[in-house]
């Protein structure tokens, strides 16, 4: 017997234990590897590609989130594997194992799971790179698919550095278990239990910190957003950590003082269990309720973008084919004639035309930022052109009388008023000025937000034709559209029609930007996805370690109730009560701060995304379900067969 078989036999014996870990590094490894097939790939490195290297800044990123989600995920796995092993390491070291060689053997130990997991990753990332090359090849629409090659400096990068934070980790576990004391590791196990301390101070402040971070999130915007973000991340880290290392304590301790509920069933056992193991699940609950709210906001994110992509170009492009002329007086962008007759060549059916004039204005409005006054320009029209614009649209009508005017905002999104009711505002056009009281502000698109007419001005019928009664037709601005049925599949026409224009810049076509936009989420959302289910499997990983590391104890308690007289089914109620607890009440507070995120996300879009957010969170419910089940087979399986 040697150290190295004697590692060997510790795995061998242990593989039960090391199962879920292992599998988690060999994704890790596999999705990196593919990742950096494709970083690395000749065509991607020469801009062979079109969009290649976008997708290449994000795979990177993805790289980066994978690196150090291992290294916390391996640090833990690598004390938890430890902690329920002192007992053994002290024997060996009573039994004559000195120090250096006890080192030797965890590292030998490690280290071999480290490389097969390390090879095996690699070796299924290879084999999987020629079906990711070609689900990128299908995605981005490239003529000809994108070759499978090998690609020496993915081997380099996923060996050489996950094997380096392999050996980084393993000498920090060395560290920790090197310097105890044999009596230490002998009587680890046998130190009693002491009842958790609570602090009410610290529930209060979980309490605050979520409430605070939970109204920062609902009230959230984009001209808010920037200031926010890093907030509301440390408030709910915060609240989140003394929720469940005090807060769900208490909560415990006071079910645990209600005898009456302790009487029935096995609830004695559960939740004396749950009352003494609760203190060391904190810190396994408050990381995997984290990981869950970021797999599902994340995954949420950008399920709901992509989904909600057709409305979001709707709503800020609103109409298929839009452009303003400088001068209402003729047509130099391009003739409507020939945006006609392109759309019907191509059997494109128009549901509605735009024609409407305004006069060029300007008038001052307040900084996002500064609050300064600065001067802005506007189109100004008259109330019944953005009523018939309106109803085209399904737009709620303007009412105006008198001098009043409506302040349109064309990006909805932002919440930012420009103007306030009653407010007085003086319009400037040509060698005139007119005094006006707002009516308020609309942020909505309602015609194409090009050049002067970005912004709208809406004001009475008379009033508007007072104003414009002297103005020749050369100084107005005319604003054109054409909205088309199917307008998704108009891409080719949409490119035809940019090409007859005199200027691009006055000319909004909506296929093209979606199509880019859409092949740009479709793409993030393939890579997120990948992303996800990684960390999915490691926060269920780091479940699984935690049942199975104590493993031993357990079968202990098991077999002495057993004796006591509990039957074979009560045993599995214990059980499955004790691993369902462990599984789905981090869960649940993962749950709630997704769906906070998912409001903050509707109040940015400006969409009800009720639909898509439980349809993300009934999948995952079903994944984790799965997961549950799997390791709660396992577990029952594991001790109840150690009843004799």
């Amino acid at each position: 017997m040697n150290i190295r078989l004697l590692a060997k036999r510790n795995i061998q014996g242990n593989a039960q234990r090391y199962l879920a870990y292992f599998f988690s590094i060999v994704l890790s490894v596999s999705i990196f590897f593919i990742y950096a097939s494709f970083i690395f790939h000749p065509d991607v490195v020469h801009a062979d590609i079109p969009g290649g290297k976008l997708i290449s800044r994000g795979l990177i990123a993805a790289e980066i989130v994978i690196i150090i989600f291992s290294v916390f995920f391996i640090a833990y796995s690598n004390a938890a594997f430890i902690q329920p092993r002192k007992k053994e390491f002290g024997l060996l070291t009573l039994l004559g194992m000195s120090k250096s060689q006890l080192r030797k053997l965890i590292y030998l130990e490690q280290t071999m799971v480290s490389l097969i997991s390390i090879l095996i990753g690699v070796g299924l990332g290879f084999l999987f790179s020629k079906l990711f090359l070609m689900a990128i090849s299908w995605l981005l629409a490239v003529e000809q698919p994108i070759s499978f090659v090998f690609v020496p400096e993915a081997f380099i990068y996923t060996i050489v550095g996950f094997i380096l934070l392999f050996q980084l980790l393993s000498l920090f576990s060395l560290f920790h278990i090197g310097n105890a004391e044999v009596v230490d590791l002998l009587k680890d196990k046998q130190k009693p239990k002491k009842t958790p301390f609570v602090s009410k101070w610290l529930i209060a402040l979980s309490a605050v910190c979520l409430s605070i971070s939970y109204y920062l999130a609902c009230t959230l915007s984009l001209n808010n957003s920037y200031i926010r973000v890093l907030p509301i991340v440390f408030f709910v880290l915060i609240g989140t950590y003394f929720l469940f290392s005090q807060s769900i304590v208490a909560l415990c301790s006071r079910l645990y003082r209600k005898k009456k509920s302790l009487y029935g069933g096995t609830n004695l056992i559960t939740q004396t269990n749950l009352i003494f193991n609760i203190k060391d699940y904190s810190r396994l609950f408050f990381l995997t309720s984290i990981i869950t709210a970021v797999i599902l906001t994340a995954a949420g994110t950008l399920f709901m973008f992509s989904a909600d992509l057709k409305k979001q170009g709707m709503d800020n492009i609103p109409q298929s084919i839009g452009w303003v002329e400088n001068d209402a007086s003729i047509y130099s962008v391009i003739e409507p004639s020939a945006v006609e007759n392109a759309l019907k060549e191509d059997g494109f059916k128009i549901l509605y035309e735009l024609n409407m004039t305004g006069v060029p204005i300007t008038h001052m409005l307040p900084h996002m930022r500064t609050g300064e006054p600065n001067e802005n320009r506007s189109l100004l029209i008259s109330e019944s052109d953005y009523n018939n614009a309106a109803a085209l649209r399904k737009i709620e009508p303007a009412k105006l009388s008198g001098k009043e005017a409506l302040y349109i905002f064309p990006y909805g999104g932002l919440d930012y008023q420009f103007v306030h009711k009653g407010e007085q505002k003086e319009l400037h056009f040509g060698n005139g000025t007119i005094q006006v009281t707002m009516v308020g502000q609309r942020n909505q698109s309602i015609v194409a937000p090009i050049k002067a007419a970005t912004t709208l001005m809406v004001v009475d019928d008379q009033l508007y034709h007072e104003i414009t009664a002297d103005v020749p037709l050369k100084e107005m601005a005319r604003v054109r559209g054409y909205e088309v049925k199917d307008w998704e599949e108009s891409m080719e026409t949409s490119s035809e029609i940019e090409q007859m224009s005199n200027n691009h810049n006055q000319l909004q076509t909506r296929a093209p930007i979606y199509q880019e936009m859409k092949q740009g989420s479709i793409l993030i959302l393939f890579i997120g996805l990948f992303v996800s289910l990684l960390f999915f499997i490691v926060q269920g990983s780091m479940m699984y370690l935690r049942v199975f590391t104590n493993l031993e104890d357990k079968k202990i308690q098991i077999h002495a109730l057993h004796r006591l007289g509990l039957t074979k089914k009560e045993i599995r109620q214990i059980l499955s009560a004790e691993i369902r607890i462990l599984f789905f009440a981090p869960f649940l507070i993962g749950v709630i701060h997704a769906i906070v995120a998912y409001v903050a996300l509707s109040n940015l879009l400006g969409s009800n995304l009720f639909a898509y957010s439980a349809m993300v969170i009934a999948t995952y419910f079903l994944f984790q379900l799965l997961y549950y089940q799997v390791t709660k087979k396992m577990y029952e399986r594991a001790v109840i067969n150690s009843i004799k």
